[in-house]
């Protein structure tokens, strides 16, 4: 029989390779996991099966879903100030150069200083409850949103703009029809990196001062040297953080289906 002949089995959909590949190494984390959790302990690395019970009870008393929902809160409303500051100031600025040019540095400077630092002050300034780690939400998460959105506006064709100013274009059609399409996907690009940092924000501030929270629930399993809390508090944050992810890759491809792509790696 020729090579040209043979026949080869078909080559699995790209989805179920995907599916199938993300279930075999969830398997391996679990075995992984179990083995160090017999061979160095359970005191130091809590078994899956212990975490699996604790979370199970907690979800059973309702604590569970008190600390989620207070971590979430801090989280959707640190990240919607955070954002709409993100992206509204670069598209004022792109209107108004010169105060863009005299704010550049202040800016960068602004994007490096350490946030944890500024966690103990908001907390002083905004006491413990919601208001503050709201608002070191919305500090974090406004950084990653202007950078972006920034780097997207400056990517916008001169050209192109010049010619739809030919065409009779005015300013508000430039910046909803022009600017914004070319900024949105470096706007998605800044919510992937934010949605998870504004909840390990929220998971920070809490750690630092909270009554309440996954961030405290963490805390306070560590003060008692409880490995399976601490497991189980991480667990909780990371199916969030997963769950959220998924949520957003489905929103990117509806908004952007009108761009082409080679393959979509975010299969679920």
């Amino acid at each position: 029989m020729e090579a040209s002949e043979r026949i080869y089995p078909p080559r699995l959909p790209f989805r179920t390779a995907v599916f199938a590949g993300r279930f075999g190494f969830s398997l391996l984390i679990l075995l992984l996991w179990q083995l160090f959790s017999v061979v160095f302990g359970a005191f130091w690395v809590s078994s899956p099966l212990f975490i699996a019970e604790r979370l199970l009870a907690l979800a059973a008393s309702g604590n569970l879903f008190l600390h989620a929902y207070a971590t979430l809160q801090e989280s959707f409303f640190g990240f919607v100030v955070g954002a709409a500051l993100g992206i509204g100031l670069p598209f004022l600025l792109r209107l108004l150069p010169t105060l863009a040019g005299i704010l550049d540095p202040y800016l960068s400077a602004a994007m490096g200083v350490p946030k944890l630092a500024l966690a103990p002050l908001l907390i002083l300034w905004f006491g413990i409850d919601m208001l503050s780690k709201v608002v070191f939400v919305a500090v974090i998460v406004f950084f990653l949103f202007f950078f972006n959105t920034w780097s997207g506006i400056r990517s916008v064709d001169p050209g192109l703009v010049k010619v739809a100013q030919v065409l009779g274009a005015k300013q508000r059609h430039l910046s909803r029809e022009i600017v914004w399409n070319t900024a949105l996907p470096f706007i998605f690009a800044g919510a992937k990196i934010a949605m998870p940092r504004a909840i390990s924000a929220a998971v920070v501030g809490e750690f630092i001062a909270a009554d309440r929270g996954l961030g405290f629930y963490i805390n306070d399993a560590r003060g008692l040297f409880d490995s399976t809390g601490i497991f189980a508090g991480v667990i909780v944050v990371t199916i969030i953080i997963v769950l959220v992810n998924a949520g957003q890759n489905r929103l990117h491809r509806r908004l952007l289906s009108w761009r082409p792509r080679e393959f979509d790696v975010d299969a679920f």
